[in-house]
């Protein structure tokens, strides 16, 4: 319910019910049958959506079931469920929805829109000598959706000794709205001799007070109906809904209904025979809000479920029949439609997907299961209806994915589906070739890259295209030793020479590379001018010899280069301003090319104006030496920053190879400041 209030709705006045007039609504005809027999209905409604309904009926002795419909309204979306009517089960889901996508309910924030009304043919299961029918409602599986709210069982019985009666079924397919006209139109004539029943189903008309609804038939109200019905369950915003039998030109009510001709609080039935005309082929209905505001500031709106009229008419019974060529097929596949026995035909279904409404032979491609309901009217103006149902075999509900580590192989893909479908899943890569199948729809232990899912159920094939993303949480880090100040980066980690080291730190990385490379100007930062190292180890080091403004750059990947990620750090070492002289304390002039000679690396030999190394055996004697001014140190080769000068080949004088054992050097150089240094010490020699 929802409201105006009171001074809106009286400033706008007479323009307001003009404006809610425009709403005029339908019904959908899905019952219309010429027969010797009658029809009887009676249903109910429970609180919290859960609880047990007891149905009254009344068919006469020697009676035939014709048809049975077991119908249910829906609020909004709700999940299936299933209901126990004398021992039988029965599932409500969206393969039993006829009328679909109306608003029931309007209040503000509590609107119920993609309402529908449900309905099942059971007509197998009635047996015409029961008259009492229990109807067990479990409660919702989900209490945050919406919820069946109403139940009603209509039944129709041939019997060759009882008077022709023409029995029609509407249910609701449009929104509610304060004033609601159903216009019933291209009726099999109405004899208005004998009861015309008009039987409402209705809900949520809470009292007479203020929410109930007067009922208009052809401009002649007929009375405010509203208030808990019988079979409410105790539910106190119910009713009303109209229980009754109707046979051999007599109307009899059920219940609280009442076969007068007239409706009031929860008799919600009426024969209308005065109000029609003989031979009419329609006939309106309004309802108008009893009070169209209130002190809640809304507009109440009661909706209707279902209009069920019945009379004797001065049509014969007459054959019809709707076929298709098939009733199961797959979702975006056609199938062909056929009526016989009229002149003219209507096609009716709540998901559409008809070709032409009008012919009798209209192809059909619903976008799922669904109903359609052909209204077949004959040259004398008769009407029947007749149904065909057709299957739609759908793909699954939806995928999901979830994203693989970067470079490892643990994505998965994982179908969503009714787990009663017997679905057959096969996963390919992208240009098709077989990865695996399976039953469950979940694949696990993906790499990244696009995946086709097939799945199979009835002989129906559908494919889904999908990603399986990749998440990259390798993290590239590292310190160095020694290390600037925290609080002073760049400050300088020391004076060259110096050894540096570079402590690897990464997450989730198993492969490295390695780049240090000094920078040609700090202030500038114009990049880098020559790549000191470049390789791949865990942890590296380097020993540099001179001064500068250095970056070094880890990059860190998980087993592929664009599974990486990448940190560098600049590192400042100051120049060197002293001669420096690294001797070795072994040598192996063995022969294969590595240290073969007894080698000094100077730093600084742009410093040196003079350098000489004399080497000694034990016994005094010299055994090699080696002496350079200032012209010839430039002429030797300089290795990262390193002057290197071979000064002993391992032979005697003689040629001979040296003994293996300890040899002496003194060092003897002279800077061009005029500074001379001396530094002595052993080398030992082995073979």
């Amino acid at each position: 319910m929802y409201f105006y209030s009171m001074m809106l709705f009286k400033s706008l006045g007479v323009f307001f019910l003009l404006l809610c007039c425009q709403f005029l609504q339908a019904q959908q005809l899905v019952y219309s049958n010429i027969l010797y027999g009658g029809v009887t209905g009676n249903g109910g409604s429970v609180a919290n959506g859960s609880g047990t309904i007891n149905f009254p009926v009344q068919i006469p002795s020697n009676s035939t079931i014709k048809k049975v419909y077991l119908i249910a309204a829906r609020d909004s979306l709700a999940d299936d469920i299933t209901v126990t009517l004398n021992g039988n089960n029965y599932t409500f889901s969206d393969v039993t929805i006829i009328t679909d996508g109306f608003n029931a309910f309007n209040n503000g924030s509590s609107n119920r829109p993609n309402s529908s009304i449900h309905m099942l043919d059971i007509t197998s299961d009635i047996d015409s000598s029961v008259n009492t029918y229990s109807l067990t409602i479990p409660p919702p599986n989900n209490s945050f959706k919406g919820v069946y709210t109403f139940y009603y069982l209509y039944i129709v019985y041939e019997n060759l000794f009882l008077s022709k009666i023409n029995c029609n079924l509407f249910l609701n397919y449009k929104d509610v709205a304060p004033i609601t006209t159903y216009n019933l139109t291209n009726l099999t004539p109405i004899n208005n001799t004998n009861s015309v029943s008009l039987a409402i189903n209705a809900l949520q008309f809470c009292d007479t007070i203020q929410d109930g609804s007067y009922v208009d038939v052809n401009g002649n109200t007929i009375g405010l109906i509203g208030g808990e019905d019988l079979n409410s369950n105790l539910w106190t915003c119910v009713g009303p809904w109209a229980n009754f039998a109707h046979y051999n030109d007599s109307l009899f009510g059920l219940d609280d209904d009442t076969s007068d001709s007239l409706m009031g609080g929860t008799d919600a039935l009426a024969d209308i025979k005065s109000y029609v005309n003989n031979g009419d082929t329609a006939v309106d209905i309004v309802f108008t809000y009893q009070t169209l505001n209130n002190s809640n500031g809304g507009i109440l709106t009661n909706p209707i479920r279902a209009v069920m009229l019945s009379y004797s008419t001065p049509c014969d019974t007459f054959s019809t029949a709707a076929t298709a060529t098939q009733d199961t097929i797959c979702l975006g596949d056609s199938v062909q439609l056929s009526a016989t026995g009229g002149a003219t035909y209507s096609w009716y279904g709540s998901f559409g997907g008809l070709s032409d409404t009008s012919i009798a032979n209209p192809m059909a491609s619903p976008p799922q299961t669904t109903t359609y309901i052909v209204t077949i009217k004959n040259d004398s103006g008769c009407v029947k209806t007749e149904h065909v149902k057709i299957w739609v075999i759908q793909p699954i509900d939806s995928i999901s994915t979830t994203p693989t580590t970067c470079g490892n192989a643990t994505g998965s893909i994982t179908s969503h589906f009714n787990t009663n479908a017997n679905y057959n899943f096969t996963l390919y890569d992208n240009n098709f070739n077989l990865l695996s199948s399976n039953i469950t729809g979940t694949f696990n232990q993906l790499a990244e890259g696009t995946y086709i899912v097939e799945n199979i159920l009835h002989n129906c094939t559908f494919y889904d295209t999908v990603m399986v993303n990749a998440v990259n949480n390798v993290t590239a880090s590292f310190y160095n030793a020694p290390q600037a100040p925290f609080s002073n980066p760049n400050q300088s980690l020391g004076k060259a020479p110096m050894e540096v080291s570079f402590m690897n730190t990464s997450q989730n990385a198993n492969m490295f590379a390695w780049s240090i490379a000094e920078i040609a100007s700090y202030l500038a930062m114009t990049g880098p001018k020559d790549t000191l190292i470049q390789h791949s180890t865990f942890n590296t080091q380097h020993f540099f010899t001179e001064g500068g403004t250095f970056e070094v750059c880890l990059i860190a990947y998980n087993n592929l280069p664009q599974c990486a990620d990448t940190v560098c750090k600049t590192i400042f070492i100051d120049n060197n301003e002293n001669v420096s002289v690294l001797i070795p304390n072994v040598f192996t002039p063995n022969g294969d090319n590595e240290n073969d000679n007894f080698v000094i690396q100077v730093l600084g030999a742009n410093l040196l104006e003079r350098l000489e190394v004399e080497v000694f055996n034990r016994w005094g004697q010299e055994v090699g030496s080696r002496k350079l001014e200032v012209g010839s140190l430039g002429e030797i080769p300089v290795f990262s920053g390193m002057t290197e000068v071979v000064i002993w080949d391992g032979t005697t004088t003689s040629g001979k190879k040296a003994a293996e054992g300890t040899y002496f050097y003194v060092v003897t150089y002279t800077t061009k400041q005029g500074e001379t240094v001396t530094e002595k010490g052993s080398v030992t020699l082995l073979r």
